[in-house]
């Protein structure tokens, strides 16, 4: 129920983005449903929204959640044994390494790196691995910053994502479409219009995506009325260009 909750959450989140930057979006009462994920009722129509996110490979994603874990963890770790707020900044390099069975072990070498290092009041310290003692300072944590500001009241750890924006990726625009078409015949509620929002969260780099002019220019086939490619983390919003489906 809570990542149910969470998720929903997230979808209002997107579509109350697209609400923002769409002059023409309708100016009806927002509903919550299921199938579709929200209905937008007008005095003249009911528009249904199915909301879905793009991401890149699988394996990418997983290595993001699992690097999250293991800083999660090790931030818990400090916490029971320190009562002083930073904000830690871990740069990975071979997440790969990582997995459920090893997270105790390195969550506890980097409370500990943390743990050793706290900053001198509203001052940081940048650590780089010299690579001598892997021990003490892993070969797979490449760096970390730790920030000690008098005004945090809780501590903030993070892994900053690097990667590539994927500029052209019509075929996979087009693989999340076919998937999407067939939740229409699910459909509980008639609705006049509908429309389908691809997401790309844009807070990782399994989901760096920036749309070439070949893209964005592509004729996609649906039986939606109208897609939008949305990139949340930027609130940018692009209107693809639908050949509606006959029936």
């Amino acid at each position: 129920m809570v990542l149910q909750a969470a998720k929903k959450a997230d979808e209002q989140r997107f579509v109350e983005i697209l609400a923002e930057k769409l002059d023409a979006f309708p100016p009806g009462k927002l509903i919550d449903s299921e199938s579709p994920d929200f209905l937008v009722a007008t005095p003249e129509s009911v528009i249904g929204i199915e909301v879905t996110k793009i991401h890149h490979a699988d394996e990418c994603r997983q290595h993001e959640s699992e690097c999250r874990s293991l800083v999660d963890a090790a931030c818990r770790l400090y916490e029971s044994e320190s009562t002083i707020p930073v904000e830690v900044k871990v740069h990975f390099g071979r997440c790969k390494q990582f997995n459920k069975r090893n997270r105790g072990k390195f969550a506890r070498i980097l409370a500990n790196l943390v743990l050793t290092n706290i900053p001198q009041p509203d001052s940081w310290i940048d650590l780089e691995n010299n690579w001598e003692n892997p021990g003490f300072f892993p070969y797979e944590i490449v760096g970390l910053s730790i920030i000690r500001l008098s005004a945090f009241r809780r501590n903030f750890w993070s892994v900053p994502s690097a990667g590539f924006f994927q500029e052209d990726f019509g075929p996979k625009i087009e693989a999340i479409i076919t998937t999407k078409e067939h939740a229409i015949s699910t459909y509980e509620t008639d609705c006049t219009r509908r429309w389908l929002m691809i997401v790309a969260e844009g807070n990782g780099a399994s989901t760096f995506f920036d749309p070439s002019t070949k893209t964005l220019q592509h004729s996609y086939s649906s039986s939606f009325d109208r897609i939008f490619l949305v990139e949340a983390f930027r609130r940018k919003v692009w209107e693809l260009n639908v050949a509606r489906k006959s029936g």
